[in-house]
């Protein structure tokens, strides 16, 4: 029985491994950012809300996207999501990134807390950190769903 209950364990873990291209890219964008989102620790820090963000550089801004995984459960408590955005050409030096969710879920599931994000590179594997550690949620601190992070 712990053999059948290890190996269940395995297959939970291996289904949270892996980048995921976001399901927004478009076949014919062949510049490509790796995204890595630290949601927090803290009780109830991970979210079903649908969460959107734009990234802007110097030279552009990415449209409205959205971070989503159509085979496993992203940015709950305690996890690192990886994501991998196409773009048409390259933003430059990455400035900031807007990023909000929908409030969509219910009760504790709606909030989120985000630690913060790490933009790489993948042509130039020049890194950029956007710090948060802060809620988005209409019940906690400030009540914002909506927060701009600088570079």
């Amino acid at each position: 029985m712990d053999f059948i209950y290890a190996r269940y364990k395995d297959k939970k873990d291996l289904e949270k491994l892996g980048v995921t291209l976001l399901s927004d890219n478009y076949s014919s964008d062949q510049y490509f950012y790796q995204i890595l989102v630290f949601t927090g620790h803290r009780t109830n820090a991970g979210t079903n809300s649908k969460v959107h963000f734009i990234l802007a550089g110097e030279e552009d801004q990415t449209a409205v996207r959205t971070f989503s995984d159509p085979h496993r459960k992203i940015l709950q408590r305690g996890e690192i999501d990886a994501f991998i955005i196409a773009v048409l050409k390259s933003l430059e030096l990455l400035n900031y990134m807007r990023i909000w969710h929908d409030n969509s879920s219910q009760h504790d599931k709606a909030s989120w807390f985000l630690k913060y994000i790490i933009v790489h590179d993948l042509q130039t594997i020049q890194k950029s950190y956007f710090i948060c550690q802060q809620w988005f949620a209409v019940e906690k601190d400030d009540g914002r769903v909506n927060i701009f992070l600088h570079n």
